[in-house]
């Protein structure tokens, strides 16, 4: 998506422009077509229903956002794990030394240029559906996995496949989060109190105060939408997390 590769700021100033033109132009008709007629009395039970609705919603956009921000924090903690579980599992296969374990290094250093190289711009476009093994980046452990079932077996190769299973968990696990999850549910209550809250708003006479609060009120809710938005897409240019912990053990494994 276009939105995805834009920066953050350019997203924001995006989301705050159309919403304000949407809901000026929304308040127009609305109070061109509907509310010129009204009673006082409609428009401070308006007034009123607005303050309920919106308070409502403000829960569900609270809701949503947490929700995203758990989720985001989580694909953090994968991503930082699967590194250190790499140099855990190099530094092992490097004290134990040997012709053994010089292929075995070789495909480790070989699967962190895939990630940071490879994997990485698939997933940040989208382009890596969970039945894709060779995006995925399986066969290179599974590489390893050869690698260490050619040795003998000692306490020492239980270890490194111990050390090799939590790469394969924390690979899963980062995957896994490659698009944050949020009930539809939550989406159609969001827009559709959006709706409701700009509607009863847009009832009382329009004056150039009320256009501005309203227009607030419009770029606050489209800011908060497209900060959720861009948490369930975690490996977007907009969400910001990049393969920096991976290029950083490509140097370290250079050198």
């Amino acid at each position: 998506m276009v939105m995805l590769s834009l920066p953050i700021s350019v997203n924001i100033a995006i989301a705050i422009i159309v919403s304000t033109l949407f809901a000026v132009s929304f308040y127009f008709v609305v109070h061109r077509f509907w509310s010129m007629d009204l009673t006082d009395d409609t428009r401070k039970t308006a007034d009123n229903v607005a303050t309920r609705i919106g308070v409502i919603h403000a829960l569900v956009l609270g809701m949503m956002f947490a929700n995203v921000r758990v989720e985001f924090n989580e694909m953090i903690l994968a991503v930082e794990s699967e590194a250190s579980a790499l140099v855990r599992l190099y530094n092992a296969l490097e004290r134990q030394g040997g012709e053994e374990m010089k292929d075995a290094r070789g495909q480790l250093r070989e699967y962190v240029r895939f990630i940071a190289n490879e994997q990485w711009p698939a997933l940040r476009e989208l382009r890596v559906p969970p039945t894709d093994r060779e995006l995925s980046g399986r066969p290179l452990l599974d590489r390893v996995w050869e690698e260490l079932d050619k040795l003998e077996p000692a306490p020492g190769v239980l270890h490194l496949k111990e050390l090799l299973d939590d790469v394969e968990d924390y690979r899963i696990q980062r995957l896994f989060d490659v698009k944050g999850k949020t009930l539809p549910v939550f989406w159609y209550i969001a827009i559709i109190g959006y709706l409701f809250t700009l509607l009863t708003l847009s009832l009382p006479p329009p004056t150039l105060r009320r256009y501005i609060l309203v227009s607030l009120y419009s770029s606050m809710v489209a800011v908060v939408l497209l900060g959720v938005f861009v948490l369930t897409h975690p490996y977007s240019s907009a969400a910001g997390i990049s393969p920096d912990v991976f290029q950083v053990l490509i140097e370290g494994g250079s050198q």
